[in-house]
């Protein structure tokens, strides 16, 4: 079963509902800290998705010359429009491995958990330092493997025995794990310098029932979810829940997640 980024769906949504404040806005936050942003300084974020990272970057109140947020998924472009307040992020549709910008046309580049789905991964890498000026950097961060995220691990290992189908989208993005092979791509397109770190969090999830909606319905699995019965969809989910249990506490479900970021320079 195949995943389409581009296709059009409702996931968006979701995602910025559940996916952002559970994990997403804590690892955006982060990146942007690492980033060393200056006034003047021309941003690119790749793979934008509902725009946390130019969020994030914004809220630093850095005086920046240029704000851009890059993807692919139209749907998740119109909710970071709708959701980016006074930023001045600019939303740009466009493919990560061909992008629409001239050499040299940003100073920082990030990708928050989009190179891993990327069907080139080298082209995007070029891609990267191409459009960094001299001087330029560019932070990529991509999860770490599947067992790492002990509760997704857990959620995929629980569904994929109803629908095994599905066990290669949801494992899609912990596909590139390898911390060497994320600076291997990087510094085989070019950059002089990788330095990789890990960083760990709890996410936060209201119960396990809110986990359970957040993949199913603010991933790439609502792609492929979209037409399934409504009792095999049921069944999925119920199923999933059990296998959750020992993640949860008196506030909610607690997912450990691990990622990988790497700091390269031009």
């Amino acid at each position: 079963m195949a995943m389409q980024w581009g296709a059009a769906g409702d996931f968006p949504s979701v995602y910025e509902e559940l996916m952002v404040p559970a994990f997403f806005a804590f690892y955006a936050e982060d990146l942007i800290a690492r980033a060393g942003l200056r006034d003047g300084h021309r941003l690119l974020d790749v793979a934008c998705g509902t725009g946390i990272v130019p969020r994030a970057a914004a809220a630093t109140g850095v005086s920046l010359g240029r704000l851009t947020g890059l993807d692919m998924t139209a749907a998740m472009l119109a909710v970071a429009a709708r959701v980016a307040g006074d930023t001045g992020a600019e939303w740009v549709e466009g493919d990560a491995t061909a992008m629409p910008f001239e050499d040299g046309a940003f100073d920082v580049l990030t990708c928050q958990q989009g190179l891993q789905f990327f069907p080139d991964r080298d082209a995007g890498a070029r891609e990267f330092r191409r459009v960094l000026a001299p001087g330029g950097r560019a932070l990529v961060a991509c999860w770490t493997v599947l067992a790492d995220q002990e509760a997704h691990h857990a959620y995929m290992k629980a569904i994929s025995q109803l629908e095994p189908d599905l066990a290669g989208i949801g494992g899609a993005p912990f596909a590139f794990g390898d911390e060497h092979a994320l600076s291997a791509t990087l510094e085989g397109a070019g950059f002089s310098s990788v330095e990789v770190v890990r960083v760990e969090h709890v996410a936060r999830f209201t119960s396990a029932s809110e986990f359970v909606r957040s993949f199913a319905e603010g991933s790439p699995l609502a792609l492929a979810l979209a037409g399934m019965p409504p009792e095999r969809d049921a069944a999925m989910r119920a199923a999933a829940l059990p296998a959750l249990a020992r993640f949860e506490d008196d506030t909610g479900l607690a997912a450990p997640m691990a990622t990988h970021v790497a700091i390269a320079s031009v």
